[in-house]
């Protein structure tokens, strides 16, 4: 089956819009008639109405006055028009009589047909259609037949008219609503047009052109805005985690090829040289690891989209020391409550402190401790990450979160890292709907400090 060619806003617009013009018009145009139609029949009916009372008034001791009426009504009267209005007056009792206007006995000749659903009204041919109206008096029987042809005649001209007038409306109409929607739809297809280019276009998206109005064109063109500004973001935020991961990857590889070229040329000469670059390829090689496992968990946290669930963030706190308290050199320390309910994801709730662990154990003296302070709080709770290092300046606490940034102090820098733990952090932040922060900490060290939400229904996850 063949698919039909979607229709453009303009043609919805202007099929929709003539569809009421044309029915608007014939409701218009049916009402007129109908009701020009029915007052003239009114009139018919009056007008036999009138004929019937004038003959009985002109009854003379309850007689008929044929002389009268032969004179006076068919002769004098203009009112009564012969042609179009037939009569016959019958008398019963001992001395039946008739009497026929002129043209009434021709016209009862004719064959006549019983129109259907309206009682009086007849088709005869010749005359058209008739309206039959009797009345009596005494012993007299008065019979009235009306020809339409006058009204259906007037009928046809107001019909034609309006037919007329109908056909300028449609086709002013028609121009109207095609000239507004063509109006109304041109800023759509402008930018329709200018997002095709931008979509074949092999750099960075440009803004759109935003319309004044209407409304929701100049809405729409903002939000592929916002769009667009997102997607240039994105690009150049994985532009430069392409180039960042390529030159951190770069000085362990060469490292490595430079131990092992150095093996090959001198290891049989000087086998005292082998242990230590094994030792050395084996340092570099480890990094590489932590590398590309901290690249594999921030490209799944990117593409991540985690079940949140009511946790206990203390038991997952407890835990955590457990095991750090095996690896870091410091001392943990934990202030808070045993049990705090709050709304996450239990695995990377557990990842995030790990890593805030991790960092404070980088940058704080061995004997110093660190800190781990959880509230409960209106919102949810607050987890608190406490150390006695060095510190983080002030210009660098907006970027700490960025990928692969180290910060400018010099002992920092000689601190061994991927520069992607608290990246990482950040993203899985985001991801469990929490807020995080870094302040100084007293009376030396930084404090990193999450704000969790308080649990909500399990179907609003995500």
């Amino acid at each position: 089956m063949k698919s039909r060619t979607p229709r453009t806003t303009a043609q919805e617009i202007q099929g929709r819009f003539l569809r009421i013009l044309i029915g608007m018009t014939l409701l218009m145009g049916l009402g007129v008639v109908g009701t020009v139609g029915y007052r003239l029949v009114k009139q018919q009916e009056a007008a036999s109405t009138h004929v019937i009372a004038s003959l009985k008034r002109s009854m003379v001791d309850k007689e008929p006055d044929w002389q009268a009426w032969e004179w006076h009504l068919w002769r004098r009267n203009s009112s009564i028009d012969t042609r179009q209005t037939f009569v016959m007056a019958s008398r019963g009792g001992q001395h039946q009589h008739r009497y026929y206007s002129p043209n009434t006995k021709a016209f009862l000749r004719a064959k006549h047909y019983g129109v259907p659903f309206f009682e009086g009204l007849d088709y005869t041919p010749g005359y058209g259609l008739t309206f039959y109206r009797s009345g009596s008096r005494s012993h007299v029987v008065f019979e009235t037949w009306l020809r339409l042809k006058p009204i259906t005649d007037l009928l046809w001209s107001v019909l034609g008219v309006v037919v007329l007038v109908a056909l300028v409306i449609l086709m002013l109409g028609w121009v109207y609503v095609r000239l507004t929607a063509d109006q109304l739809t041109r800023p759509l297809v402008s930018l329709s047009s200018a997002a095709r280019r931008q979509a074949q276009a092999n750099r960075t998206k440009v803004a759109l052109p935003v319309p004044a109005r209407p409304l929701e064109a100049h809405q729409l063109a903002r939000s592929f805005n916002d769009l667009l500004a997102a997607l240039n973001q994105h690009a150049q935020q994985e532009r430069e985690f392409t180039a960042n991961a390529a030159h951190e990857l770069r000085t362990p590889i060469a490292a490595i090829r430079g131990h092992v070229q150095l093996v090959k040329r001198r290891g049989a000469a000087h086998p005292e040289i082998v242990p230590r670059s094994l030792g050395f390829i084996d340092q570099e090689s480890a990094k590489m690891q932590d590398l590309v496992n901290s690249l594999l968990m921030l490209s799944r946290a990117d593409r991540g989209m985690l079940k949140l669930t009511t946790v206990d963030l203390g038991a997952i706190i407890q835990e955590t020391l457990e095991e750090k308290r095996v690896t870091l050199a410091q001392p943990l320390v934990y202030q808070g409550p045993a049990t705090v309910q709050v709304w996450g994801h239990p695995a990377s709730v557990q990842q995030m402190l790990s890593a805030l662990l991790d960092n404070a154990g980088k940058y704080s003296p061995a004997d110093q401790p660190i800190t781990v302070t959880l509230a409960a709080t209106a919102q949810g709770g607050r987890l608190t990450v406490a150390d006695l290092g060095r510190g983080i300046a002030d210009a660098d606490k907006t970027h700490i979160f960025e990928r692969f940034y180290r910060v400018s102090d010099a002992q920092n820098r000689q601190v061994t890292g991927t520069g992607l733990g608290l990246a990482i952090v950040a993203q899985l932040a985001h991801l469990n709907h929490v807020t995080i922060a870094v302040h100084d900490n007293q009376p030396a060290g930084s404090r990193f400090v999450l704000d969790f939400q308080r649990p909500q229904s399990e179907n609003l996850s995500d």
